[in-house]
């Protein structure tokens, strides 16, 4: 192919035709191109044609090859530095796109409104930096927002709506609404945006009155309201909203499969059996998992309902599914439904089928353990945690107790208390105790006793501080209510310890009447 034999015309179609879906060869071609624009001097022709390029290289996800054609460019303008921005994004380089912004600014470019979209999506990912630098990921959303305060510019639906989720971002929900109510033309996206940003923030009560105000609503419209009333655990409502969705006579948008997995996930969590073998019939009928993406759900959703069969059932049926998270949730609720020997053996065969557990996998095999009693196994598979480059949680923690307590062997449950990598919590040391309890050991029932009630103790004046006064504290009171203290008087605990728990039942009937 000669360089000469092709027009500008030609090469920028050349250039659009560039497809992922191409491989290798659509690199390799948009290498060649990037030669024959150096070399015929093209780059300083005209933007039309490096600027296509620079899309090109983004869709192919290559940032780097755009970065450098963006530095050979000797006076890029505002569409070239924009798509160079859109393809650091497109990247997740959000601190690179938006340095090419700032650049641009100190340059004396003024954006447009495609830049300033661009900009404000790259602020989306700086507003996920850790608590402590928080005030510093506030600083480029700012700034893009000054820039369009100060230079006059009147930003437009998709500006004003990305400025939205910036500030809902960055937990702002107060501005984030004067925005949005100070918009002259909202979108269905805005209204989106809005809601989904109360959601994010667990305010469902404002996110239903702007749902229900909405003049048009779509699919992510109900969506979204239907995942926020299951975010908060008011599933029952997140079923209603879904019966009044999939009903034609009431709602105009038809459920897709993002809403039928969000649904299933309510029936989960309200433990609706019953419905969510409804929303599988409706699922089936309306062929809306042909291509078995509603698998994992569909089994999640079993699980949680305590119907163990139907959810092998679906397991069974579907190979394509059997992923980590299948593996686990059927390991998991065979476990927590009686049938430890069966998950112990689909773990066996999760491994034979070359996937590695996670630390989720181990907890449901160690609670299989305690309740067929396999000690021995239990503690093998605690010890080869490290094998699975897994660092041991509480949790893990928790189920090795339960296992040793279960079987008497209180010195070597101890054992494992006293070198655990965090500090044992109020759960440990509850099991512990209920253990020494169960088998008569005063000694080791004296110190679990004397740690959970330290630790009780100390929890409820956390509480009360944080507070500034007496507050309520209803999770606290059960805690300690759940531990059967006239047990242990039963099994003559000695004097000493007998007086911390009346101590601590004082301390507990003081708050709780002057509460």
């Amino acid at each position: 192919m000669h360089p000469l034999t092709l027009s500008s015309t030609a090469l920028l179609r050349l250039i659009k035709s560039l497809s992922p879906a191409a491989g290798p060869r659509a690199h390799l071609a948009a290498a060649e191109i990037h030669g024959l624009l150096f070399k015929e001097g093209l780059l300083h022709a005209g933007a039309h044609l490096p600027t296509a390029l620079l899309s090109a290289y983004a869709a192919l996800g290559r940032p780097r090859h755009a970065r450098d054609l963006f530095d050979e460019m000797p006076d890029p303008g505002l569409v070239s530095r924009t798509a160079m921005a859109r393809a650091h994004a497109a990247s997740g380089q959000a601190a690179q796109a938006l340095a090419v912004f700032r650049d641009m600014i100190a340059d004396g470019v003024l954006p447009d409104n495609v830049a300033l979209a661009v900009a404000l999506a790259a602020c989306h990912t700086t507003a996920s930096l850790p608590a402590a630098g928080m005030a510093a990921a506030r600083r480029p959303g700012k700034m893009v927002h000054a820039i369009i305060v100060t230079s006059g510019i009147v930003p437009d639906v998709f500006v004003s709506t990305e400025l939205i989720r910036v500030y809902g971002e960055y937990g702002e929900l107060a501005l984030s609404r004067r925005l949005f109510d100070a918009m002259p033309v909202r979108s269905t996206v805005s209204w989106n945006a809005m809601v989904h940003q109360y959601i994010r923030h667990s305010n469902v009560g404002d996110a239903y009155e702007l749902f229900l105000a909405m003049p048009r609503r779509d699919v992510v419209s109900w969506n979204t309201m239907i995942a926020g009333y299951s975010l908060v655990g008011r599933f029952m409502e997140a079923l209603e909203l879904s019966r009044q969705m999939i009903s034609p006579s009431s709602c105009p948008v038809y459920p897709n499969g993002p809403t039928m997995s969000t649904v299933l996930a309510a029936c989960a969590g309200a433990g609706c059996l019953e419905t969510g073998i409804w929303v599988h019939a409706f699922v089936d009928r309306n062929r809306m998992n042909d291509d078995g993406s509603l698998d994992r759900s569909l089994i999640d959703m079993y699980v949680k309902c305590g119907s163990i069969e139907k959810a092998l059932q679906v397991f069974e049926k579907a190979p394509e599914a059997r992923d980590l998270y299948s593996w686990t949730t059927m390991i998991c609720g065979l476990a927590m439904h009686g049938r430890a020997a069966d998950a112990l053996k689909m773990f066996g065969m999760m491994q034979d089928n070359g996937i590695h557990p996670d630390d989720v996998t181990l907890v449901g095999v160690l609670n299989a353990c305690a309740h067929c009693g396999l000690v021995d196994e239990g503690l093998r598979h605690f010890y080869s945690l490290e094998k699975y480059a897994i660092t041991p949680k509480i949790e893990h923690y928790g189920c090795v107790i339960d296992l040793l307590g279960r079987v008497g062997r209180l010195q070597e449950a101890y054992n494992i208390i006293r070198t655990m990598r965090m500090k044992p919590n109020a759960v440990i040391w509850g099991a512990f105790l209920n253990a020494c309890k169960v088998h008569s050991n005063v000694e080791l029932g004296e110190i679990a006793a004397a740690e959970l009630t330290r630790l009780i103790i100390l929890e409820l004046v956390l509480t009360i501080e944080a507070s500034g006064g007496i507050a309520p504290i209803v999770s606290v009171l059960q805690l300690w209510m759940s531990v059967d203290k006239r047990c242990i008087r039963e099994k003559h605990f000695k004097v000493n310890l007998l007086s911390k728990l009346e101590m601590l039942d004082f301390v507990f009937w003081q708050v709780a009447h002057e509460w």
